[in-house]
């Protein structure tokens, strides 16, 4: 339900700071209000959306400031996640296969969806149960944002990205993979931060 509640936020009309409301979500979505809030308190957990007590839920505000945090810690924990991982050979060939798919993703929900198998496959073998869960909180905070910008351009950049960090994973190179996770992140954040500008200025 948190994914398709997710989902619904994202390719809905509920803009950045809009109030949610839960019977309007419920129609559009044939369910009784209770699942759907119980889904939107589990999302408040990652931060996409905001419970304000006798007011609601709202959908979270984009910030540059934010951004900033957000995915610098992503790019932290991921980078150390990697650093801490190990690779076999079928599992370089499974990040392969994703990132081929990737290229062929029709709309951001599609290029979303690599992007974080992509990522997922990635850190699979790394064992710290709390960094996994704090790492996919930030990944649902940093969808709302990937949505918002996303382009055929982004996605090109981060396949091209993403295939570094494959040809330095089957090269046993993990400090050079490490380095391009990193790099991978902070030019996602600029790209972003670029936008958040552009449409300041507007």
């Amino acid at each position: 339900m948190k994914k398709i509640l997710l989902e619904h936020i994202l390719i809905g009309h509920i803009k950045p700071g809009e109030r949610i409301s839960l019977p309007s979500v419920a129609s559009e979505l044939e369910l009784s209000v209770t699942p759907i809030r119980e889904a939107l308190t589990q999302l408040s957990e990652t931060g996409i959306v905001n419970y304000i007590a006798n007011r609601g839920f709202f959908v979270m505000e984009l910030s540059i400031t934010e951004a900033k945090e957000i995915y610098n810690l992503m790019a932290v924990l991921e980078c150390n996640a990697v650093k801490n991982s190990s690779y076999t050979s079928k599992q370089i060939e499974e990040l392969r296969r994703i990132n081929a798919a990737f290229i062929n993703a029709k709309n951001a929900l599609e290029m979303l969806d690599y992007d974080r198998l992509f990522h997922q496959k990635l850190i699979e073998t790394y064992n710290n149960g709390l960094a996994i869960k704090i790492i996919e909180n930030l990944r649902v905070r940093i969808s709302l944002y990937d949505y918002a910008f996303w382009n055929e351009d982004q996605k090109l950049t981060s396949i091209a990205m993403h295939e570094k960090i494959i040809g330095h994973l089957a090269s046993n190179n993990i400090n050079k993979a490490v380095a391009n996770v990193e790099d991978n992140w902070i030019q996602g954040v600029q790209y972003i931060i670029d936008k958040l500008k552009k449409n300041q200025s507007k």
